[in-house]
């Protein structure tokens, strides 16, 4: 790699410069072929250095449910077309849909590359302008070696959900990282590998420096997530607005409970949950706990202890647990007038037999279904871990052990005892010379 123009040798090589070349690892050559490093312009070989890439990467791939993941070399692309991002993976968090998909109770294309929260520095940015692919949203605002979130979707831009009815989630050519058969482009469509390859229609946030890695890992889907079932504009328009109901508090329970106190303001968040120890969790966020059993008794003097601080009923209820018995309990908790919103019951089984018509018309509800986000809900969800990182306790929703990408099935063991919202995974801490196989 000859030395560029505007970054012209000025140590003692300099005379050499014409017949300097910089080797990929940062060394300078003089005229003799002795590779050493030039002390007095170590900014320029740093650069370099900073600039090494690798040829291949490591991935986790899974093959079938009962069998363990797999570690497999991918040859990196060697050229990126127009708006692609090649990122080296730091962080990535295991959702409760991978755990899904490992246990059998949600299908996926097979092999593949599982994971789609996480965190990654870009390592190149693509710029071929003959790939055909159109430039990428306000690309010019990321560069190599800025550390990033992405959002869990990549959409064309041009097609009636994405741009007249505001839904790219809903995109008609829509393609979901972690969910994606390996064979599928380069093969990296997921979190749980050394790099993972963006497409240019994926929208990238740079991450503001006070904010750690890990922390950020889940804000790509459970957080954004709630930012958009719990949009401030979409909200009751009249009325105090001042009170919810949080109806199970996994991590989007949580983060719902955290944005309710914090963003939006409200005085009062009652969390419903038939787990003690995440009701604890929701409670350091905020929450009031209100533990859920099979028992009709507790169920009457659930509604009593909400009643009696607001009679009329609450402003706001959100369903986040995926059981669609909870539907009944949560309209009979919500004022004329309220706003229900439906996020967890992403699944068949979720007919609502229990709800009429007469009730929402009756009680003028509005009722709103949520899947996934748009890319200005994940900017938000950036911005509000920000501002509230020193105010809330984040770090408590994750596990403290940072898995290898080798030890991804002990992370799976202990993502499925339930003991955090979210399991480590640190697929930057894999080594070439771990057991892989080869493509």
């Amino acid at each position: 790699m000859l030395v560029p123009p505007n970054k012209r040798h000025t140590g003692p090589h300099a005379s050499l410069v014409s017949q300097t070349n910089i080797h990929r690892k940062g060394l300078v050559r003089i005229m003799h072929g002795r590779w050493s490093v030039c002390h007095a312009c170590r900014g320029l070989t740093r650069r370099f250095l900073n600039r090494r890439w690798a040829t291949k990467a490591v991935a986790a791939v899974f093959h079938e449910v009962g069998k363990p993941f797999e570690l497999r070399e991918i040859p990196l692309p060697e050229k990126l077309n127009e708006g692609e991002l090649l990122v080296r993976m730091e962080v990535a968090t295991i959702c409760g849909s991978d755990l899904h998909t490992v246990s059998g109770k949600r299908q996926e294309p097979m092999p593949l590359v599982l994971g789609h929260e996480g965190v990654g520095v870009i390592e190149r940015v693509g710029s071929d302008i003959f790939s055909g692919n159109r430039p990428r949203h306000r690309g010019w605002k990321l560069r190599e070696g800025d550390r990033v979130t992405f959002s869990v979707a990549d959409s064309c831009g041009l097609c009636p959900e994405c741009t007249l009815h505001k839904l790219p989630q809903k995109c008609v050519s829509l393609m979901k990282y972690g969910h994606a058969r390996i064979s599928e482009g380069t093969g990296l469509n997921g979190t749980y590998a050394t790099h993972i390859l963006l497409r240019p229609g994926t929208h990238a946030v740079k991450l503001p420096s006070k904010l750690s890695s890990r922390i950020c890992a889940p804000a790509n889907c459970a957080l954004a997530t709630v930012v958009n079932a719990l949009d401030m504009a979409r909200l009751p328009r009249y009325g105090s607005n001042k009170s919810a109901v949080v109806q199970g508090v996994g991590l989007l329970g949580i983060y719902a409970v955290a944005w309710l106190r914090k963003r939006v303001g409200m005085d009062t968040v009652f969390c419903l949950d038939t787990q003690p120890e995440r009701l604890k969790t929701a409670e350091r966020f905020g929450g009031v706990p209100l533990l859920v059993t099979e028992n009709e008794e507790d169920y009457l003097e659930r509604s009593r202890t909400i009643r009696e601080m607001y009679p009329r009923g609450v402003d706001v209820a959100v369903e986040m647990t995926g059981a669609k018995h909870v539907i009944h309990e949560g309209v009979q908790l919500l004022r004329n007038g309220g706003h229900y919103s439906f996020t967890g019951m992403v699944h068949p089984d979720s007919q609502l037999s229990s709800l009429t018509g007469e009730t929402i018309i009756r009680k003028c509800l509005t009722i709103r279904g949520v899947h996934n986000y748009t890319p200005w809900n994940l900017e938000e969800a950036v911005k509000f871990l920000d501002e509230f990182r020193e105010e809330l306790p984040l770090e408590s929703v994750l596990s403290p052990t940072s898995y290898k990408l080798s030890e991804i099935n002990e992370a799976f063991a202990e993502a499925q005892t339930g003991s955090y919202c979210r399991v480590v995974a640190s697929p930057a801490c894999c080594q070439l010379s771990c057991d892989v196989s080869t493509v």
